[in-house]
């Protein structure tokens, strides 16, 4: 029981990570510069996690041609969800918009995926999982910043509109 309640409070951190982000760009005055520099950080971040700790534990245990697989089918559900996203979605004619539909979603399933790498991390070992919800914490905060900021300074003038 006491593993789960460590699961649990592991996988919860990146989204308190995104959270403080969020609030962060809430409260300060953002630049397009700023913006950037956040989304690299986020960026690099998590290329640097999965190149030092999940690379080398999925190639250990499974063929190439499965993370391949993982990678295609990941972007197919992603261009499948936007086609839905805008086939639901009023046009912006009437009003509508899909861009913050495609931000919740884009956010829910990064913060999805951040639990699911957490907790099969933590079958690895407790330390694995540690390391893997510091990084995401490191890397979602910036990422909760940029979401946060990105609407304010490229969304909201076109929705205005």
């Amino acid at each position: 029981m006491n593993n789960l309640w460590l699961i649990t409070g592991l996988a919860l951190l990146p989204g308190l990570g995104n959270f403080a982000g969020a609030m962060v760009a809430e409260f300060v005055r953002t630049s397009p510069r700023l913006l950037n520099l956040a989304l690299h950080a986020s960026s690099g971040i998590v290329i640097g996690v999965v190149a030092i700790e999940l690379m080398p534990e999925a190639l250990d245990n499974l063929a190439g041609w499965w993370i391949a697989v993982a990678f295609a089918a990941g972007g197919a559900i992603y261009i499948g969800t936007e086609t839905l996203i805008v086939k639901i979605k009023p046009s912006r004619e009437s009003g509508g918009s899909t861009e913050m539909w495609m931000i919740y979603v884009a956010v829910a399933v990064d913060l999805s995926g951040d639990g699911l790498m957490i907790g099969s991390g933590t079958a690895v070992g407790a330390s694995l999982a540690v390391v893997l919800a510091a990084g995401q914490v490191l890397a979602d905060f910036p990422e909760g910043y940029s979401i946060v900021a990105n609407v304010d300074l490229c969304l909201k003038p076109r929705l205005a509109h």
